[in-house]
């Protein structure tokens, strides 16, 4: 097999070297041979290849005018799409540590390259964690944190956040480095001047690289400590710091929309829609915390008369918790949703509104993406795009995250249907009325959700961020300007 496997690459190889479009397509079809042939081993690999096929496929139409900006790479989103498949399949922790690391290392790229550079953090840190000096990953994630940084309106975070790019970008042009294939003269020439250029930015701003980022207390009690700390490991605070540290910094809940401008005769909105948001995604998140807990004993649990099943199902104010949780996270979705539906102007009707179809519609059975979207060079704002891929929809089959319609469909069956979380497996069917998912199962979900409702919130306040720099420079409307500063509450 490990012959086939080899004359599989060579080919792959040889038709990307010659530009071979229709060679690249029969290449597909032995790659999806080798993922229904019965050695299970295959799978992950041929996962792989698929997707350096896609990524060549989308490079020869790099050429083309605007192609790097264009909303509507179906070939890459394909090639992340075959990436996560090879790391969800069952044989990849048994594939070579290296070959591990490209995979997580291209998907790192490739989702960064669509602005989802929150996702692609993780995806490098995983080959990190399997190779620490695996210099393609250093390397790119030391590129991704700088363009990170560009990013972001608060200019001290962006400080942090070079800083942590020079660490890595160091580690890639060290002689320790772990080159995949032997030393990539340009690869590593590119890291070097991404280094030198980050360096020169802290010495201009005076970043001290002694200044202490984990002098804060992170609670006042044992409980508050437990909980941030939890928030912390699980990178879930709405700073951007926590994509880069777990030190005490990172620890406060900061991200706001930037200072941006209304007409005069204009309603200040968005900061009262994005406190809505942000308190209902940390209420959210401290359920999901509490609900870690569940078999310990809640006083409205006392006393009540439930019947037992016998299928292993667990009732309690805990696991009520934590469905309302993974409730309370993907509501977050179209909220935000609403909130682009009224900054840019799309049009639609309120009704209408959701995170998965804000962004265009079908016509004649194609994808449009509405004008107001159409070209632009909002990095955050396609990000926010992309994350909308892996939400499922029955409208689209582009979906780039293997486990999208599951998490759908766990929503429908929690909003509208029945769903038991069970402690212990029991042989029971799953109806179209009632399911079964473990607790710890569920558990991983809500926390997969919640992940992807502070990137939305993320995204779309550094999107405000970037467009109302375009609309100062190209209209320089705006009468009214606001900035964010913290609100009183009740308590304090």
């Amino acid at each position: 097999m490990n012959n086939e496997l080899d004359v599989i690459s060579m080919e792959i190889d040889s038709a990307i070297e010659r530009g071979d479009v229709s060679s690249l397509n029969t290449l597909l079809e032995k790659c999806d041979s080798m993922i229904e042939s019965e050695d299970p081993h295959l799978r992950p690999i041929a996962f792989f290849y698929k997707a350096n096929i896609y990524s060549s496929l989308a490079s020869l139409k790099s050429h083309e005018p605007e192609y790097a900006w264009s909303w509507k790479q179906s070939e890459k989103v394909l090639e992340v799409l075959n990436l996560r498949r090879a790391i969800a399949d069952s044989e990849f922790p048994s594939l070579d540590p290296i070959l591990q690391c490209k995979v997580y290392t291209n998907l790192g790229n490739s989702l960064n390259q669509f602005g989802r550079f929150i996702e692609a953090i993780k995806a490098w840190d995983s080959a990190l964690n399997l190779l620490p000096n695996f210099a393609m990953a250093l390397g790119n994630k030391g590129v991704g944190l700088i363009h990170y940084a560009r990013a972001l309106y608060d200019y001290g975070h962006g400080g942090v956040m070079v800083a942590h790019a020079v660490d890595e970008l160091k580690g890639a042009i060290s002689k320790d480095a772990l080159w995949d294939s032997g030393l990539h003269p340009e690869a590593e020439e590119y890291f070097r001047e991404n280094y030198l250029s980050a360096e020169k930015h802290l010495e201009r701003i005076e970043y001290r690289f002694d200044y202490d980022l984990n002098q804060w207390p992170v609670g006042d009690s044992k409980a508050e400590v437990e909980y941030r700390t939890w928030c912390l490991y699980n990178n879930l605070f709405l700073s951007p710091l926590n994509d880069v540290t777990k030190l005490s910094v990172s620890a406060q809940d900061v991200l706001h929309l930037p200072s941006h401008t209304y007409n005069i005769d204009e309603e200040a909105r968005f900061p009262s829609y994005f406190n809505i948001m942000k308190q209902e995604y940390v209420t959210a998140r401290f359920m999901l915390f509490e609900s870690l807990d569940f078999y310990s004993e809640h006083t409205s649990d006392k006393d009540v008369l439930l019947m037992n099943g016998f299928d292993g199902a667990q009732f309690s104010y805990r696991i009520e918790q934590l469905k309302v949780a993974f409730r309370l996270a993907y509501s977050i979705f179209d909220k935000v949703a609403l909130f682009l539906n009224d900054y840019y102007n799309v049009g639609l009707k309120i009704s209408a509104v959701s995170f998965r179809k804000i962004w265009g519609q079908r016509k004649n059975k194609k994808f449009e993406l509405y004008s107001c979207f159409e070209g632009s060079q909002n990095w955050p704002l396609r990000g926010l795009y992309y994350l909308s891929k892996d939400l499922f929809d029955d409208d689209f089959d582009d979906v780039a995250l293997p486990e999208a319609k599951e998490l759908a469909s766990l929503r429908n069956r929690i909003e509208h249907r029945y769903l038991s979380l069970q402690a212990y497996e029991a042989m029971f069917e799953n109806t179209d009325i009632h399911s079964y998912i473990s607790i710890d199962e569920f558990q991983l979900k809500t926390l997969r959700i919640m992940s992807m409702a502070r990137e939305a919130l993320v995204y779309l306040s550094l999107s405000m961020y970037r467009e109302e720099e375009v609309r100062n420079i190209e209209d320089g409307k705006g009468f009214l300007s606001i900035k964010s500063s913290p609100i009183k509450r009740l308590y304090e």
